[in-house]
């Protein structure tokens, strides 16, 4: 029989939890989406090169998601139950709170398990990843720095422009050329395509250009040598063009293990961001006993206070991390006082309502909250209709 319930406890969870995780992700990326593409855009970068930037930033936003989806799974299997009157027909049998939050828990340390297998090692390398297509970028390493319908001058008197650009600026459509030399030599090229690579001493861009035609004007001969070529290499002097740094250079970069390895340097950083990403794991284990007492809901009323406040709650934990790792990453302050006071008060407020919605006649955590909401709302109403009369 408990395990009729359990099952069905499990099944209540897992498909709002998932439909969550995949809202929640989407609406983040959407969100970046419209950043990228108008960075993207004014650096005169190719469109599909943010396909793959928002690719590498979905491990970041996993930090956040995954709570806040286990958090929504459990609020609402809880308030379903508790909706449909199938809580009290449980609590009536003697299946207690403590009872119905054991398969959540199981869900929990699944994704504990992905949470430390995202943020120790799919997270460094993503991000890692993720600064390197910036870079890459902006620098011109992957031809973004040519813009497509425009004249771009590229310095030492050349000149290109491309009608087209695709896989991520490698490959370039109806390309016309132009270098004009001191001495007054101009050479103009035109060519169906051309692609982009990296000379073997790394300090040039080579454009390797197919099926055109090569003029070349020297005012001293005075008329123009006309060539027709299959292929033709034009070496591109990019000043600013550079090796991306290795990974690992930051804390952020390094795996769980790369961390540990330095965790006895005298970078602040590294240790701020183990106690970071532990604190974020572990957390995730109370996600499930916040999630149960503010899905519990009286029935006449059925308002989702809960959820807000319980996003609410997630979200200021979740920021207040984050602030924590940046100041005890300076080392000005300790990894104690700005990750762990935050994750012990959070185990508090956690422990306090699970215990009001345990054990306490009643049940409600927000029951008094809910009360003030009345009021006010009755109060806003009242008003209106009165200013209302009065016009």
């Amino acid at each position: 029989m408990l395990k009729k319930i359990d099952k069905y406890i499990l099944r209540e969870t897992i498909v709002p939890l998932l439909v969550t995780l995949g809202i929640s992700a989407l609406l983040l990326l959407l969100e970046k989406m419209l950043s990228l593409f108008d960075f993207v855009i004014n650096q005169g970068g190719p469109i599909d090169i943010v396909w793959r930037m928002l690719g590498n930033l979905m491990p970041q936003y996993l930090t956040l998601v995954l709570p806040l989806s286990m958090f929504l799974g459990v609020l609402l299997a809880v308030r379903k139950l508790a909706l449909n009157s199938e809580l009290d027909a449980l609590l009536a049998t003697g299946f207690s709170l403590n009872r119905l939050v054991q398969p959540t828990l199981y869900i929990a340390l699944f994704l504990l398990v992905v949470n430390v297998i995202v943020v120790g090692f799919v997270q460094p390398y993503s991000r890692y990843t993720y600064q390197e297509l910036v870079f890459d970028i902006r620098s011109g390493a992957l031809g973004a720095s040519i813009k497509a319908g425009e004249f771009n001058d590229l310095g030492d008197g050349l000149t290109l422009r491309i009608e087209e650009s695709r896989e991520s600026g490698r490959e370039l459509i109806d390309i016309f050329a132009q270098k004009e030399s001191d001495d007054g030599r101009i050479q103009s090229i035109s060519a169906e395509k051309g692609n982009f690579f990296i000379s073997p001493d790394k300090r040039f861009m080579i454009l390797r250009l197919h099926n055109g035609t090569l003029i070349d004007l020297d005012m001293v001969q005075g008329r123009p040598n006309i060539v027709l070529f299959e292929l033709h290499d034009l070496p591109l002097d990019v000043p600013n063009f550079a090796q991306f740094r290795d990974r690992g250079e930051e804390a952020k970069e390094m795996t769980i293990t790369e961390l540990w390895n330095a965790r006895n340097s005298d970078d602040p950083a590294v240790i701020a961001t183990i106690h970071s990403r532990t604190a974020r794991a572990l957390s995730i284990l109370i996600v499930p006993f916040l999630a149960i007492p503010l899905g519990l809901v009286a029935k006449r009323s059925g308002r989702a206070l809960g959820i807000t406040v319980g996003v609410v709650i997630l979200l200021v934990y979740h920021k207040v991390l984050e602030f924590g790792l940046n100041f005890s990453s300076m080392g000005d302050v300790s990894s104690w006082l700005v990750i762990w006071l935050p994750t012990l008060l959070f185990m508090l407020l956690t422990a306090r309502l699970y215990y009001i919605g345990a054990y306490k006649v009643g049940g409600m955590p927000l029951r008094r909250i809910e009360i003030i909401y009345d009021v006010t709302v009755s109060a806003l109403k009242s008003m209106i209709t009165r200013l209302k009369a009065v016009s």
